[in-house]
């Protein structure tokens, strides 16, 4: 198996916790780093960088895998 593995940074903004599912956020974030379906995404870390302004920041790192021998169909975002 010929596997490519890579890591990707997303800063998110929460601007109002009461309409947010934290869970619902990350999964989609994970669905939309596929550039084909077989990749596999897993959040790595999230990192709090506090508070500005009442929003929340923080940085998700992502894990992506890659089987370069069956990446499976592109993915359009």
């Amino acid at each position: 198996m010929n596997l490519k593995k890579s890591q990707s940074y997303i800063e998110l903004t929460v601007m109002n916790w009461d309409k947010t599912d934290f869970g619902s956020t990350l999964r989609e974030m994970c669905e939309a780093a596929k550039e084909y379906e077989n990749d596999n995404i897993k959040v790595h870390q999230v990192v709090d960088l506090g508070k500005r302004k009442g929003e929340s920041h923080y940085l998700i790192i992502l894990n992506i895998s890659q089987n370069l021998d069956n990446l499976g169909a592109p993915v359009g975002n």
